[in-house]
């Protein structure tokens, strides 16, 4: 590739990216600056996003960096259970477990007890938010406690420190952690827009992501409002992303040396082991199983209606289909002319990249409808924005995915191919691609699959006429047609498993090794 190419390649994604990211939350962000409009009120629901996101992290924090500590260091049974339970609940929709959990404590026996009583108020959006917020805060922590070498435990051991202090030494290293869980779990929560949608409404709480979209939904619509909001959103957010990097700067240790030595993973004690069997019991049973099973019988139990079942599932999967290609083809763009060179260019992206994962998907969907609800752009309304909307915001996501995956291919791999006359085209499908497939189909199914579920952008974006799952779902909520909704989340996720299960068949026949041919 000349020289001259590659500068508009960059030039060209660099366009991209002010396009779909910058330009969008430019025009709404800056409403406020020139707007006229008082204070557009909803200070209740900042008090309750912040109120509720102090809550969740401080249970979270601690119950995370154990679960990470446990998961980086220990093997056993229940690790490998709670780690599994983890991710479900990571990749499990919060207004579809919040359904599940409402048709649960529906049941005759439960509707007028205690805990269904608790469930409609603050206990039960912060029991659901910290079911959602946990799998952040083990993901972030588990680095931390991962890279602690042998040394510092040897050394413990060897100067005859007793358990107390040796648990308090390996806490002193692990607080940036614990501030990294934190504020991760207190930005998800503030950030949170499908249990407010559900449970939030049900429950008459209001909270600043559904005030916002509050505002964008009525007519005529609130812009200015909502971007008054959004700065609300945005600063209570920053507040906790500003406390982990004073703590990461005053608290940072070096835990990785020249004589650091990887731990293994040693057995759990039996204390540790009946902690972590419990938590794995807890996220299993609460955050898995319960709202299943509810979901199933509801499904079986209610009576026949005439909603359409096919229409979104199959809907939501097209978009996601053409959302996570889309996403995959751009990452993988921006990445390769980032590593050939440019630091001017590595460093917008990154910044771009960053700015985009803060921002959550229903301040970047707002900021769509005025910058593609023009005669000059005249997007909104269409499939194409939807889909465009989609694929900005997995594009982070898809880029950490393959990040350290085209990293570890050797680039002198291509300049031996080119070398033997291997052209282009050749080398990306038999080189790259070949040694790429795995990480490519991992990030293309998890992007795939958070678009399928995906709430905020989907409420502000879709056509008319075109519904996609999620907005369907928590549409049947809010009629309290939950037989309905039950179903629908059913075949919704049976549809992503068959997904899956099809995208690893075809992986797994693509990378076998081909079978010698007999002479």
């Amino acid at each position: 590739m000349s020289f001259s190419v590659a500068s508009l390649l960059r030039a060209a994604l660099l366009a991209l990216i002010a396009a779909i990211f910058v330009y969008p939350l430019a025009r709404l962000l800056s409403l406020p600056l020139w707007s006229a409009q008082s204070d557009p009120g909803g200070w209740m629901s900042l008090i309750n996003s912040v109120r509720f996101a102090l809550i969740t992290a401080l249970i979270t924090a601690p119950l995370g960096a154990f679960l990470a500590h446990e998961i980086a260091r220990r093997r056993g049974a229940a690790v490998r259970l709670a780690a599994i339970g983890l991710w479900l609940l990571f990749l499990a929709p919060s207004y579809v477990l919040t359904t599940g959990w409402i048709i649960f404590l529906a049941l005759p026996g439960l509707r007028q007890s205690f805990v269904g009583a608790a469930f409609l108020g603050p206990g039960g959006m912060i029991f659901l938010f910290v079911l959602k917020a946990l799998p952040f805060a083990v993901f972030v922590s588990r680095a931390t406690f991962a890279a602690i070498g042998a040394e510092q435990e040897e050394a413990a051991l060897v100067l005859g420190l007793p358990a107390p202090t040796r648990l308090m030494l390996t806490l002193r290293l692990a607080f940036p952690a614990l501030a990294a869980g934190f504020a991760m779990a207190g930005i998800e929560t503030m950030q949170e827009f499908g249990i407010p949608a559900t449970l939030g409404v049900t429950a008459h709480i209001p909270i600043l992501t559904y005030a916002i979209y509050q505002r964008l939904a009525q007519v005529p619509t609130d812009f200015s409002g909502a971007a008054m909001l959004c700065w609300r959103l945005i600063f209570a957010a920053g507040l906790f992303a500003a406390f982990h990097v004073i703590i990461q700067r005053r608290h940072k240790s070096m835990l990785v040396h020249g004589r650091n030595r990887q731990s293994g993973h040693a057995t759990q004690g039996p204390q540790a082991r009946a902690a972590t069997a419990v938590i794995a019991g807890l996220i299993w049973g609460l955050g898995i199983l319960i709202p299943l099973a509810a979901l199933t019988m509801r499904a079986a139990s209610g009576a026949i209606s005439t909603t359409d079942i096919t229409g979104p599932v199959i809907r939501s999967l097209g978009f996601a289909a053409f959302a996570a290609t889309l996403a995959i083809l751009v990452a993988l763009a921006l990445l390769k002319l980032r590593a050939a060179k440019g630091l001017a260019f590595g460093i917008a992206v990154d910044a771009a990249m960053v700015a985009n994962m803060a921002v959550p998907g229903l301040i970047l969907a707002a900021g769509y409808i005025l910058a593609f609800n023009n005669n000059i752009l005249p997007l909104y309304g269409t499939s194409l924005l939807l889909i465009i909307a989609y694929a900005a915001g997995t594009i982070p996501i898809a880029l950490r995915l393959l990040q350290n995956a085209l990293g570890q291919i050797d680039a002198k791999l291509g300049e031996a191919a080119r070398l033997h006359g291997v052209r282009p085209l050749a080398r990306a499908i038999d080189i790259e691609a070949a040694l790429l497939a795995t990480p490519l189909a991992y990030a293309w199914l998890l992007a795939a699959a958070a678009i399928m579920f995906e709430l905020p952008i989907s409420e502000l974006l879709y056509p008319p006429g075109q519904t996609p799952l999620a907005v369907a779902i928590v549409g049947l909520d809010q009629i309290a047609d939950f037989a309905a909704a039950a179903r629908l989340s059913l075949v919704g996720m049976a549809s992503m498993a068959c997904l899956t299960a099809c995208v690893m068949l075809a992986l797994r026949y693509a990378t076998a090794p081909a079978r010698p041919v007999a002479a």
